[in-house]
């Protein structure tokens, strides 16, 4: 059973790893997550850096430098976040330039979050692998 705390700690949480994101804050952004956390974004691990499944802190720290590093954000609009208890989904839109092959990748996205106890345990990012793929080919 949800209780209003624990669904403005979720809303509140997820907003915050947003606004962090939105400023490239890289060492905030890691205090957000559980030290064992289920993290995966969905797509060609051998072709798309921030693609695959992570469970420790150094490598989301790993996602978030390759996010924040190799590739420019031109556009991020955030339609609906969407809580539940300690879960949270998020839908929007996205496009990134990728530095090194100066691509453009453009997608819609969903993301469920799960906070416990004010951090995130579960990081779930589904986007457009397809195209997120061809963007980071040569």
């Amino acid at each position: 059973m949800s209780t209003p705390t624990t669904v403005r700690d979720t809303a509140a949480t997820i907003g915050e790893f947003f606004t962090r994101f939105g400023g490239g804050d890289r060492p905030g952004l890691l205090e957000l997550f559980a030290p064992d956390v289920d993290f995966a974004v969905a797509g060609a691990e051998d072709v798309v850096p921030w693609a695959g499944s992570r469970s420790t802190l150094a490598a989301v720290d790993e996602f978030l430098r390759i996010s924040l590093e190799d590739v420019t954000t031109e556009q991020f609009d955030v339609a609906k976040i969407l809580v539940d208890g300690e879960d949270g989904v998020v839908l929007g839109a996205f496009a990134h330039r990728i530095h090194r092959t100066d691509k453009v990748f453009r997608s819609s996205f969903a993301l469920h979050v799960r906070v416990h106890n004010g951090l995130i345990v579960r990081y779930h990012m589904f986007e457009d692998s397809h195209r997120a793929e061809l963007a980071w080919r040569d």
